[in-house]
């Protein structure tokens, strides 16, 4: 295969830091700790060489927080590495009619801020398209003109791993380019959205803003102020994205000259607030959303969601072939019934999250206990993971049974008499008025039983009676062959005929219509038998009968409290007072994308279809348990992995398992959009606007010229300005996946602590018992307390004390959930402390943990900003 280039992660993620020059790198897994690096991105390893350091401090000297970059390399995908390999310096490479050594690699990167420019979060409005009336952010500013200048855009930076490895996005830098960046701001000004630079094997790191939030209107009374928790006119906030691009440089000696090759697709990298809580996974991630829409929009998976009868051999469709995909989804598509999910891989990853949330908040903690693995609790893994077991030795013995049943005609008889049960009092009532009681074997009796037996022995003798030892699939298998064969016509016509002659005689004295429903039901239980569909229902009966599953209610039990697709609306189900749910709360118990408003109300979140999908799976018992089977299993007090990636596309699922993934209202570090298929060119990357992430001079221009012009002075060819609007067909450009989150993106994180959603009806979030004045509903209004995003914006977190006490205090002291805390968030969030796991804890516990949680905490805060 040609040699393909790709860029991974496929969207990375740098956080922002108040500290002027401290960073760390990103994670590239679930839950990880960044990594440690110098002054030029390059890891740092423990003396082992091996293993590199995790970081230990999140804030400077001073106490101000690190930045975290976000790394890109390029991988090569070959005959050599068809799941590919990073490339380094030195790899011989191909492409362009030219091969040679890999020599430097060129980065482009354009970030930008186009918040301000944007409409109003409104809520889900907007997901499927604006309306014309739908207001704008900054919607006094009508000219043009000027709302471009509501973009902040310094422009593209380029930046390789050989003579020019730094580069800053601010209002300074723009030689080539002429960026927009807003005045003097209160009471933070912005003059950067970040910096570039280039490790020594020529990976590029993306370093974002340092937390800059301000307002232009600071010189009115009463400004700057915050009145909303996502639309605030005058403000920005330094946060931003865009689109990164690389080149190859080899040195040909079939020319003895440079060349250069780009990669297949840009990347995208998202520059977001500090996640405070690295080791704390949502329960829905980005990760789980993405992967979500890959298999239901992207038809990735086409052996666990597709068309049925093509799960066995999956076809497989281009994920950049649209028509096919589009043909694809209008099928009739449903989940593989028998698929089998990993449950330490699939399963307990899942519902490991919830219990992690008791440590950051202690809203409902008293109701919550029951949900998580104490000695008390349902999530305990050793029950959960074990399966149903099946006597295999029994159900052998009874598939025999089932197979001479099934020659003999027994089994056709034994289950053809329960269906006539339909029509028994029917039957009987038609005889009693003519004066003929019901016989009293019911409407079969046992002489035509017999009849009815020896047509099919028969028919039977005629295949071949069940073979000594022979395999249940064999026999079935045969039997469905020869039933089916022109060879057996003729017995199967006079089975057919047979049985006829036997129901008629039933139904002597019987009105037509009766008659007709007896031999309705007869012809389709024998063609059941002939197609061998009894057979396997009796298979089935054997290994019920065998198969011990002692925490099958337990797994339904937990199951079934999950908010299934179109629930997002109920609290809880009171359809049957007798259910063990009845009245239960629904799970997960956390906000929707839209527990505000009246307009397209969804006031709690719910889990992913795919997420749902593995969980139905393992509540039914169809799951693999990897330990039970010999396989590698992990820690079940810590199920996520600690190797580095060992492919792209772990590379990319990681960077985002540690992005929120719902609720989007408007969400953590990036929203709704993100549902939306028509912005990815694939899975995992992004499409994007060609006109804002090519290079300024094409690899061509760049062979012609022998690489003696640099690529930043082509960047005054960029004649495009960033765009007012979006255009899912070309492409994203700089600024637009983030644009619809809240400015500054302070007042939303604070906010997004607890929210009272009342639920006295299911499609309203609003109601108004005092106009007209209506004290019923007033008395009869319920309103419930429900946490946002915990792992993001913790409510309370274990402190030590001087004296080694251990109290669980308020994370967020002295900032309210109000405006006026919004505004102060804007120059404390780099005060609020970390949550990481406590090192003093025993994560290797292999029993589940005692209630309420032990002493030491597993999560304590730490670094702490005081005054």
């Amino acid at each position: 295969m040609p040699p393909i280039y790709r860029i991974h992660p496929g969207i990375g993620v740098a956080r922002l830091g108040n500290s002027p020059d401290s960073f760390y790198i990103g994670p590239q897994q679930r839950a990880e700790l960044p990594t440690e690096c110098d002054a030029l991105g390059n890891p740092i390893y423990s003396p082992d060489g091996m293993t590199v350091q995790r970081v230990a401090s999140f804030k400077d000297a001073e106490g101000r927080i690190r930045r975290q970059a976000a790394r890109f390399e390029v991988w090569v995908y070959d005959d050599e590495s068809p799941g590919g390999r990073p490339l380094k310096r030195g790899d011989r490479i191909e492409g362009g009619g030219n091969a040679g050594a890999l020599v430097d690699i060129q980065w482009r990167v354009w970030l930008a801020n186009k918040k301000a420019s944007w409409y109003q979060f409104k809520q889900l409005s907007g997901e499927h398209g604006y309306g014309s009336d739908h207001p704008l952010r900054n919607a006094a500013i009508t000219d043009p003109k000027a709302r471009q200048r509501l973009i902040i855009d310094p422009g593209p930076r380029s930046v390789d791993g050989t003579t020019r490895r730094r580069a800053s996005f601010d209002r300074d830098g723009g030689e080539n380019y002429s960026p927009t960046f807003p005045p003097p701001l209160v009471p933070c000004s912005i003059d950067t959205l970040g910096d570039l630079l280039t490790d020594n094997d020529g990976r590029l790191l993306v370093l974002g803003g340092h937390g800059n939030s301000g307002s232009y209107l600071f010189d009115e009374f009463g400004q700057p102020r915050i009145d909303n928790y996502a639309n605030n006119d005058g403000w920005f906030d330094d946060t931003s994205d865009g689109p990164v691009m690389a080149r190859l440089v080899m040195y040909s000696e079939l020319v003895s000259a440079v060349r250069f090759i780009d990669v297949e697709a840009p990347s995208w990298v998202i520059c977001a607030y500090p996640r405070f809580v690295p080791e704390v996974l949502d329960i829905v991630t980005m990760e789980d959303v993405v992967d979500d829409m890959a298999v239901t929009q992207f038809a990735e998976r086409t052996d666990i969601y597709g068309k049925d009868g093509t799960f066995n051999d999956p076809p497989y469709i281009p994920p950049t072939d649209t028509d096919a995909l589009i043909h694809w989804r209008a099928g009739r598509l449903r989940w593989n019934p028998s698929f089998k999910p990993w449950f330490y891989r699939d399963i307990w990853t899942i519902l490991f999250r919830p219990d992690q949330f008791t440590y950051l908040c202690n809203i409902l903690g008293q109701s919550n206990y029951p949900h998580n693995y104490s000695t008390r609790g349902t999530f305990d893994p050793y029950k959960l993971g074990v399966p149903p077991q099946i006597f295999w030795p029994g159900v052998r013995k009874c598939e025999a049974r089932c197979m001479q049943r099934h020659h003999d005609g027994e089994l056709f008889v034994e289950t053809l008499g329960p269906l006539y049960m339909v029509l028994q009092k029917q039957i009987e009532n038609e005889l009693k008025e003519k004066g003929a009681p019901l016989p009293a074997a019911g409407v079969l009796t046992d002489d035509m039983s017999a009849r009815l037996q020896r047509a099919l022995q028969k028919f039977a003798n005629a295949i071949g009676k069940p073979k000594k030892a022979e395999a249940f699939d064999d026999y079935l298998e045969r039997w469905r062959k020869a039933s089916d064969e022109p060879d057996h016509a003729a017995e199967r016509q006079k089975l057919e005929q047979s049985v006829t002659e036997i129901i008629d005689e039933i139904g002597l004295g019987l009105s037509v219509e009766l008659k007709f429903n007896l031999r309705r039901l007869t012809d389709e239980h024998l063609r059941k038998h002939l197609i061998g569909k009894l057979l396997d229902d009796c298979r089935a009966t054997c290994i019920a009968s065998n198969t011990d599953d002692p925490y099958r209610d337990l797994r339904l039990f937990l199951f079934s409290l999950l908010r299934k697709p179109g629930e997002e609306n109920d609290f809880f189900l009171d359809g049957k007072p007798s259910s063990r749910v009845h009245n239960l709360p629904l799970m997960p118990l956390l906000c929707g994308d839209n527990p505000i408003s009246n307009t397209l109300p969804s006031k709690f979140l719910r889990l992913t279809e795919l997420q749902y999908y593995v969980l139905r799976q393992w509540a039914g018992g169809n799951f693999y348990n990897e330990a039970l089977e010999g396989w590698p299993a992990p820690n079940p007090w810590w199920p996520y992995s600690d190797a580095p990636p060992a492919s792209g596309r772990a590379l990319d699922a990681g960077a985002l398992s540690n992005v929120l993934g719902g609720s989007f209202c408007p969400g953590g570090e990036i929203g709704w959009v993100m549902r939306n298929p028509a912005i990815w060119r694939q899975p995992y990357r992004i499409k994007a606007d060609p006109n804002f992430y090519v290079f300024g001079q094409t690899a061509a221009q760049a062979n012609q010229n022998k690489g003696r012009i640099p690529e930043i002075d082509y960047s005054t060819y960029t004649t495009d300005a960033l765009s007012l609007t979006s255009n899912f067909d070309i492409g994203l450009q700089p600024g637009d996946l983030t644009k619809s989150m809240s400015v500054p993106w302070q007042s939303d994180f604070n906010e997004c602590s607890t929210q009272p959603i009342d639920i006295t009806y299911e499609e309203w979030n609003k109601i108004n018992p005092d106009a007209p004045v209506d004290s019923l509903m007033q008395r009869e209004q319920r309103v419930w307390e429900t946490l946002w995003w915990p792992a993001h914006r913790p409510m309370q977190a274990f402190q030590q004390t001087a004296a080694g006490n251990w109290t669980f205090l308020d994370w967020t002291p002295g900032v309210p959930q109000t405006a006026a805390g919004d505004l102060k968030m804007v120059t404390e969030w780099w005060r609020l402390p970390f949550i990481i796991r406590n090192p003093a804890y025993d994560f290797t516990t292999t029993k589940p943990t005692s209630s309420p949680p032990a002493t030491p905490p597993p999560y304590m805060a730490v670094e702490r900003t005081r005054r």
